[in-house]
């Protein structure tokens, strides 16, 4: 099991902020994984109004969240003391997954998929796509960790080199890790291709990271299309597609608009453009 460290704020309301705390200890619990917030501990012997024993349960805090797995920010609001836990597990490079109240209050579970995603969940043909500025999807069994691979490891942002080009001798791609952003050496072939919006939409909801491309790309996708998605197919085999591009001044995929139509079209050497396809539906 995954050890959790739960970052929730504690200045202010205190006693309000201590049961919050546990309850999102108890939301975290019962997505499978193990809680730890340091302050609903710390402060049994620690008081946080005094500057040095403060600082002593920070600094604690932090010893703490470099031996857990990852970290969880759960709520609405981000203290100045999250805000450094935040920024301790970026440089530690751990996953950072945001919990807001509305899913700690709907039970809206997440970490309940480790299934990796494969070539069904990239769009069609898009091996034959460049890659750069592309969420791109890691083949089942190729990992860097050499152990098992999980839909942790599955979706990579391609940033640069030479196999970023469709048909270039030069065969490496430097990709960016989704969920924690470590920053490796692929070669092209680890790659299935270009993952599908709702796809990526799906693996944000089960794992729930801030990423401004990602948010932008999936803005359009419903919990509803997802849904629908896997009912209906188009000839080619892919439910529905949504169109994106990568305008020149831009440094991500952004959505083109959603439309109705009976195939995709697609710009192999410059921008890749894919329409919806939704029988009787107008978007």
């Amino acid at each position: 099991m995954r050890l959790v460290y739960i970052s929730s704020p504690l200045r202010g309301d205190m006693e309000k902020n201590m049961e919050k705390a546990k309850d999102y200890c108890a939301y975290a619990a019962s997505c499978g994984v193990i809680p730890l917030a340091p302050h609903t501990i710390f402060t049994q012997y620690l008081n946080d109004a005094v500057p040095e024993q403060r600082e002593q349960g920070l600094r604690m805090g932090h010893e703490l969240l470099e031996r857990c797995d990852e970290l969880w920010v759960m709520g609405d609001t981000i203290s100045q003391g999250m805000k450094d836990e935040i920024g301790l597990a970026t440089f530690l490079q751990l996953p950072i997954l945001y919990v807001s109240d509305d899913m700690v209050k709907n039970q809206k579970m997440i970490r309940q998929s480790d299934r990796p995603l494969d070539i069904n969940d990239c769009i069609p043909e898009s091996s034959q796509y460049n890659y750069e500025n592309q969420f791109l999807v890691l083949k089942p069994g190729v990992s860097s960790k050499g152990k098992d691979m999980t839909a942790d490891d599955s979706i990579w942002y391609a940033r640069n080199g030479f196999g970023c080009i469709y048909g270039a001798r030069g065969q490496a791609v430097y990709a960016e890790s989704l969920l924690t952003g470590k920053y490796i050496h692929w070669e092209r072939h680890d790659f299935c291709g270009i993952v599908k919006p709702e796809s990526l939409k799906e693996w944000l909801l089960d794992k729930p990271v801030r990423n401004e491309a990602a948010e932008e790309l999936t803005k359009f996708v419903t919990p509803e299309l997802i849904s629908a998605a896997k009912q209906n197919h188009t000839a080619c085999g892919y439910p529905f597609l949504i169109g994106y591009a990568i305008p020149q001044e831009a440094h991500y995929a952004v959505p083109l608009s959603l439309r109705t139509t009976t195939h995709g079209l697609q710009d192999k050497e410059n921008h890749l453009y894919m329409e919806v396809w939704w029988p009787g539906v107008l978007f």
